[in-house]
Formats: C-alpha cells, sequence, structure tokens
C-alpha cells in the first residue's frame, strides 16, 4: 500500500459517501485474491515466464513455432503494465509532494527534496537489490506502517463529537447517490483491474513458493488493505461529518489529516499529524519500490530484452526522476483522477487478460492473439466513441471518458461491454472458420499446445519416442502428459 490509501479513500468518500467507502475499502483487497488464482493458473501453465508480458509470448508464441506469434500482444501488455505503474508511481510522488507542500507548508522547492531523495533511494537499493530487497523492506515499512496505524487508530478513540452531537447523515453523506451506487460497479472493476495490470504483484505471484502459500498470502492481505483502507478513508469522512474539515476550505488530499488539525485548512501542528504524515511516507516507500521493481521486470522482458539487467535499472532511474519533480509540483491537482485514467485502460484490458489464461483446451483454441488484441483495442475504442456520443464532440468526449467521468458507472459499462463484444466476435469467427489459435501448427501432428503450456506433470522424451515432425517443433525434450 502506498501513501494514495491517506489521500484517495477520503477524497472518493467526499462524493461517494459511507457507501461508495465501504465498496472501495473491500474493492482494495479483492484484487489481491483474484491476483493470487490468476497467478496460479499462470503459473500451472508456465513455471519459466519471468513477466506477464513474458508469459503471454510464451503463451500465443506456441501456437506457431519459428514466427513471431505473441510479439504484440506481449508489446500491448507492456505499454498497459507501462501506463499504470507509471502513472501509480506519479501518484505517490505527487501525494507526498502536496502533503509536504500543502500540509506542512513547505516552499515548491523544499516539498521537492524528500520526493526526489525518497526516488533515489529507492531506485537504489533496488537496483542492488532487486526483488529480495524490495520484500525485505515492504516487510519492515509495513510494520511501521501498521505501528503508527495503530497509534492513529487510538487517537480516532478519544474522539468526542461536538455539543448536540454528530448531525444525521444526509442522503449524499449516506451515499445513496448516482456516484455512491456507481461505485459497485466502478471500484471493483477498477481495482481489480489495476492489480491485473501491476508487475509488482505479479513479481510476488512468479516469486511464491507454491499456489497454497500463494492463496494464504492473499487471503491474510485482502483483509489487511481492506480495514486499513476503511480506516483512512472513514477517518477524513468523519472529519467532513464532524465539521473539522470542509469541502470548501480543505484541500481535497487532506481531508484525513485535517481531523488531526486545528482548522479545516489542515496544516501540521500536532503530534498525531505528524505520525500520520510519517505514515504516509513510510507507505510511499514501500510501493515506490515495488513499483520500480514492477518497470523493471517489465522493461527488460520487451523494450531491453537481452540486454543487461543494469541497463534497464539506469532506464527506471532516467524514467524516476522526472516523475519525482513533476510529482513535487502543483502540476498533478488530482491523485484520483491519475487512476481513473489508468485504472480504465486497465479495465478495457482486463477481460482479454483473464481470457488468455484460461486452461481449458477449446478455449485456448478460440482466444487467439488477434482475439485479444481486439478485446483490448475495442474497449478503448468503445469507451472514448460513448464519451463522443455523450458530449457531442470527440476531444471534449475523449477527456470525459477517460479524465472527467468521476467514476460514472456508464462509462465502465461502456468499457466493459466494447472489450467483452470485441474479444467474444473474434473467438465467434475462430469458431465458424476453424482457426485453432491454442494448436501447434502442422508440422506437430495437430498436438495442442495446452499439453506444452501446462506443467502439472512432465516426463524426459526418450530418443526416437517421438516422430521427427514433433521432436522438430520442440525446442526442448519435454512433453506434458495430461
Amino acid at each position: 500500500m502506498g501513501s494514495w490509501v491517506t489521500t484517495v479513500p477520503a477524497t472518493y468518500a467526499s462524493t461517494a459517501g459511507l457507501l461508495g467507502l465501504t465498496v472501495y475499502s473491500l474493492a482494495a483487497g479483492a484484487p489481491l485474491i483474484v491476483a493470487a488464482y490468476a497467478g496460479a493458473l499462470a503459473r500451472s501453465s508456465d513455471r519459466e515466464a519471468s513477466s506477464l508480458p513474458d508469459f503471454l509470448r510464451r503463451r500465443f508464441a506456441l501456437s506457431r513455432p519459428g514466427s513471431k506469434a505473441g510479439g504484440l500482444v506481449a508489446w500491448l501488455a507492456s505499454a498497459v503494465l507501462l501506463l499504470n505503474m507509471v502513472l501509480a508511481l506519479l501518484a505517490e510522488y505527487a501525494t507526498l509532494g502536496s502533503l509536504f507542500r500543502v500540509y506542512v507548508g513547505s516552499s515548491e522547492g523544499l516539498a521537492a527534496l524528500p520526493v526526489i531523495l525518497m526516488a533515489l533511494l529507492t531506485t537504489g537499493y533496488t537496483s542492488v537489490g532487486g526483488l529480495r530487497v524490495s520484500i525485505l523492506t515492504d516487510r519492515v515499512q509495513a510494520i511501521c506502517a501498521l505501528a503508527l496505524t495503530a497509534v492513529l487508530a487510538a487517537c480516532l478513540c478519544s474522539f468526542r463529537a461536538p455539543p448536540g452531537g454528530l448531525p444525521p447523515l444526509s442522503r449524499e453523506q449516506a451515499g445513496w447517490t448516482t456516484s455512491g451506487i456507481s461505485s459497485l460497479l466502478t471500484m471493483p472493476a477498477s481495482l481489480v483491474s489495476a492489480t491485473l495490470f501491476s508487475e509488482a504483484v505479479w513479481q510476488r505471484v512468479w516469486a511464491s513458493d507454491s499456489s497454497k502459500s500463494l492463496y494464504q498470502a492473499s487471503c491474510i492481505g485482502a483483509a489487511a488493505v481492506s480495514l486499513v483502507t476503511f480506516f483512512f478513508g472513514f477517518t477524513g469522512f468523519l472529519a467532513l461529518w464532524a465539521g473539522r474539515a470542509s469541502l470548501e476550505s480543505t484541500n481535497p488530499n487532506l481531508f484525513f489529516f485535517a481531523f488531526f488539525s486545528s482548522s479545516p485548512d489542515a496544516h501540521l501542528d500536532s503530534i498525531p499529524g505528524l505520525l500520520a504524515l510519517l505514515c504516509a511516507a513510510l507507505m510511499s516507500e514501500g510501493a515506490a519500490d515495488s513499483l520500480q521493481n514492477g518497470i523493471t521486470a517489465t522493461l527488460s522482458s520487451t523494450l531491453l530484452a537481452g540486454r543487461s539487467l543494469w541497463a534497464t535499472r539506469m532506464l527506471v532511474l532516467v524514467v524516476n526522476l522526472p516523475l519525482a519533480f513533476i510529482g513535487a509540483s502543483p502540476v498533478v491537482s488530482s491523485v484520483l483522477q491519475l487512476f481513473l485514467l489508468a485504472n480504465l485502460a486497465c479495465v478495457c484490458c482486463a477481460l482479454p487478460l483473464m481470457a488468455a489464461l484460461l486452461r481449458s483446451r477449446r478455449l485456448r483454441q478460440l482466444v487467439t492473439e488477434g482475439a485479444v488484441l481486439a478485446g483490448c483495442f475495442g474497449g478503448w475504442i468503445g469507451l472514448t466513441g460513448y464519451g463522443w456520443l455523450r458530449e457531442g464532440d470527440l476531444a471534449a468526449g475523449a477527456h470525459m471518458a477517460w479524465l472527467g467521468n468521476d467514476y460514472s458507472y456508464d462509462y465502465f459499462l461502456a468499457a466493459i461491454f466494447s472489450s467483452a463484444c470485441s474479444l467474444g466476435t473474434v473467438c465467434a469467427l475462430n469458431l465458424a472458420f476453424g482457426t485453432r489459435g491454442g494448436e501447434l501448427s502442422p508440422g506437430g501432428a495437430g498436438t495442442s499446445n495446452v499439453l506444452l503450456a501446462s506443467t502439472w506433470e512432465t516426463t524426459s522424451i526418450s530418443e526416437g519416442n517421438l516422430a521427427a515432425p514433433l521432436g522438430a517443433c520442440l525446442p526442448s525434450a519435454r512433453i506434458v502428459r495430461c
């Protein structure tokens, strides 16, 4: 979890109400369980994959050995992964920068200093230690962050309602509005999709000891994430409800911090406020190093495949510094808007990705590389087209579709429907015309690539046991016995 948890849930609760916050909190943890399930499917299909793009490339390359099949979908997945992780990293830097600039009251130059130092520090130790160091520091940061959260929870317990008690919840505060009801669709769709397209999560999947440990860790993590997200969001919501914060005078990113401030302007003036700032910084560091590892893994498997790992790490450093400078400046005014862009890009691609992970032999034959590409591009085009239809202008429609819809359910429905229709259309054409993307070329004697892509039980091929055509199609002398 990153420092976004101190700002985004409370900001979202201010528009979607208590219902929206509750759904957001549950949806923040649930994707870890979905990612564990998807990861188990991927691991059972190909234990040698090193990243999500690498898995997709290998999955479709088996359909046409010797060709460049799988390359396009791997590049597309890399682009979406990088967009999602870069925007998430920018959101971390922007959150930390805004806290020092607005909450602490530092000048722009001084506010940029902790952000840049954190970027250099995390890039440095992840470059040297990689995923192992990232996981180790995550544990230390998690312990410290949980301890600080417990202290803040104790401060919250000392809260006393204003004279006359808290006012009754209004319809808007309860969440019985379009925004609140929309959260029932938009939050699960957003957060599940964004998690599936984060190599920071997939790196943990590839590194897990077994599917059992993966499931156990995901359930524990999901519960912890949901509870912590609700705590930070509800504290900000309570600040608005009790009058400690105001929609007019409080910075939307500081509703949580306003609870520990003496005025709705939300400035650092108390020990609990300082602890909250320290907690945000620790969370931001933990998220930043995970995202940097994910970006490194994605670049090394596609753009810089075959190059030295240090070349990839240097590129990550070069990317990090501009992001840190931009995040520390007032350019990024809404972290929630950054997440909206990334979430919608991922929502359009989530269904095709999940279809590619399924192990069913029949589905593997129908879900070709072209079907996955059609599903992704169809979702993007359909979403933009829906915005154009609603606004009557292409530029205004595109802005509304990707940045300005405030997580309205109809835009998410448009993205999911367009993606599903495009994916389904190509799969239906494959069925009608007998195109089988999940099978080997004719030289493979019609053997389905599910035999190669699954690794439940393997056995070595003795010399002379296979006919020459099948042996010629296999880069290594192994076949799967299903």
